[in-house]
C-alpha cells in the first residue's frame, strides 16, 4: 500500500509520497485539519488502487506556488522572471480549483491583458506559454488530470527587429571586462554553440580539429542540440587557443548560470546584450565574410534554412544594394 503523509508550512497543507522512485510534495492549500486529512486519505487510496478518487484539483495559487518553488530550484537565475509572468494570472484565478477554469474565461483574461492593460502581444504570449508549461508539467507529474491552458493560443507580436551582433571592438571590451572568463566567450563566439550545448561539453568531443556537437538525450529525453541532430564545427585558431585554456568539461554549472555570468560581464564591458548574441556574432561574421547561407545553416545547426535566411541574408557581401544594381530594364 502506498503511504501518503501530511505536513504543514504555516497555514498551508502539503502531501508527501513517493511514486516511481520520485518524491512528490504538492500543496493542497490553506485547509482545516479535517479536510486536509480527507484529501490525504483519498490520495493514498488513489495511489494504492490506481483510480483517481479526488474530484477536486488544487487551487491555481497552491499549484503555481509549488511549481515556482520547483522552478527556482532548477532555474535559479530566471525564477524571478517566471514569477512575474504568472503573477497576474494568480491574482485573477488564484482562489479557483484548477478544474473549474473554463476556456472562455482564459480567453477573456488574454483579451483583458491585450486590450484593457494594453500589454504587448509579445508580453502576453510569454505569460501564456509560461502557464502552459507550468500546467503541462503538472500533467507529466500526474498531479493534474488536465491542462486548463491546452486550448489557449498564445499571441505573437508583429514586431520584427534586425539581428544584433558584436563587432571586434565590442568583443575586445568583453574580454577585458573579465579576463578569467574571456576564453569561454571567445570559444562560444568562434563556434556558435548554444548555452545548453556548451554545458558539460568535454574536450574529447574535438576530433581531428573539428568539434562534434552531439545530441545525446538528457534525463528528460531531450537532446543537447535544439534541432535534435548532431553537427561538426571546425575549430579555427582562436577557438583552439581558447580551448587550451578552458577546463574539462568546459563548464559544469547550470546553463542559467552561464547566462548570468555573461550578463554581468557584458554590463561591465558596457556592450549590452545576452549570451545568445555571441551565437549571432558567429553567424553574422561568417555571412559578412562571404560564407554561403546554406553553409552557415549547417555550422550553426539551424533546423530550417528559413531561420538562417531570416536573420542573416541582408548581411551577404552584395546585400540589397548589389542585388538591385544587377537590374537591367
Amino acid at each position: 500500500m502506498a503511504r501518503v503523509t501530511l505536513f504543514w508550512r504555516g497555514d498551508a497543507a502539503y502531501l508527501n509520497w513517493r511514486e516511481g522512485g520520485q518524491r512528490f510534495r504538492p500543496s493542497i492549500g490553506k485547509l482545516g485539519k479535517r479536510e486536509a486529512e480527507e484529501i490525504r486519505a483519498a490520495k493514498e487510496a488513489e495511489l494504492t488502487h490506481g483510480v483517481r478518487i479526488l474530484a477536486r484539483l488544487p487551487t491555481v495559487r497552491a499549484y503555481l506556488r509549488w511549481y515556482l518553488d520547483w522552478y527556482e530550484a532548477e532555474h535559479p537565475t530566471t525564477a524571478g522572471k517566471a514569477r512575474s509572468e504568472v503573477k497576474r494570472f494568480i491574482q485573477k484565478f488564484g482562489h479557483r480549483p484548477i478544474d473549474t477554469l473554463r476556456p472562455m474565461e482564459i480567453e477573456g483574461y488574454k483579451r483583458d491583458r491585450l486590450i484593457g492593460d494594453k500589454a504587448a502581444p509579445e508580453t502576453v504570449g510569454k505569460e501564456i506559454r509560461r502557464l502552459q508549461a507550468a500546467f503541462r508539467r503538472g500533467v507529466e507529474w500526474k498531479e493534474l488530470d488536465m491542462n486548463p491552458m491546452e486550448a489557449t493560443k498564445a499571441p505573437r507580436g508583429v514586431r520584427s527587429v534586425a539581428v544584433r551582433f558584436y563587432d571586434r571592438a565590442a568583443m575586445r571590451k568583453l574580454y577585458r571586462a573579465n579576463p578569467d572568463r574571456a576564453p569561454l566567450w571567445l570559444f562560444l563566439a568562434h563556434t556558435g554553440l548554444r548555452r545548453g550545448e556548451v554545458v558539460r561539453l568535454r574536450k574529447s568531443a574535438v576530433v581531428n580539429g573539428r568539434l562534434q556537437v552531439e545530441s545525446e538525450p538528457d534525463e528528460t529525453g531531450a537532446g543537447r542540440t535544439k534541432s535534435g541532430r548532431w553537427r561538426e564545427v571546425p575549430l579555427n585558431r582562436y577557438a583552439r587557443w581558447a580551448l587550451r585554456r578552458l577546463p574539462d568539461p568546459i563548464t559544469s554549472v547550470h546553463m542559467d548560470t552561464v547566462s548570468n555570468w555573461f550578463r554581468n560581464d557584458a554590463a561591465k564591458a558596457k556592450i549590452g546584450g545576452s549570451l545568445h548574441r555571441l551565437r549571432h556574432t558567429f553567424c553574422a561574421h561568417m555571412v559578412i565574410g562571404g560564407v554561403p547561407l546554406r553553409r552557415v545553416q549547417i555550422l550553426a545547426g539551424h533546423a530550417d534554412y528559413a531561420t538562417t535566411e531570416k536573420y542573416y541574408a541582408h548581411l551577404t557581401p552584395e546585400g540589397d544594394d548589389g542585388a538591385v544594381r544587377k537590374l537591367r530594364f
